[in-house]
């Protein structure tokens, strides 16, 4: 468990400069003064974090797969890669439902 503990933190290493090449957006120029800075920023945080959920979920995705490929007929492990599995499929519901929850508030408020 340590070994793929250390290897995973070496891809992420690995892996993290090019996710900072990737930001499509560019920072505030200015600090915040009016409420559309603001409303901008928090825009921008917030896809950061939905980005950031969306990959740990699928990481998790694949995870639960590897377990499960690797279970062997185990009872038990089969029984923890399929616990695995439903929570990783919950998580990705969960990232699809909050990165869509603000269009959705917006078009039943109709802002």
């Amino acid at each position: 468990m340590k070994k793929i503990a250390l290897k995973l933190a070496v891809l992420a290493t690995v892996f993290a400069p090019a996710s900072a090449l990737a930001q499509s957006q560019s920072p505030p120029d200015d600090i915040v003064t009016t409420g559309d800075d603001l409303e901008n920023v928090l825009e921008t945080v917030r896809d950061w974090f939905f980005t950031v959920f969306v990959v740990l979920a699928v990481i998790f995705l694949i995870w639960a797969a590897f377990l499960y490929l690797t279970a062997a007929g185990n009872d038990t492990k089969v029984g923890k890669a399929k616990n695995a599995l439903i929570y990783a499929i919950i998580a990705i519901i969960v990232a699809l439902l909050a990165g869509s929850l603000t269009s959705l508030l917006e078009n039943v408020l109709g802002g």
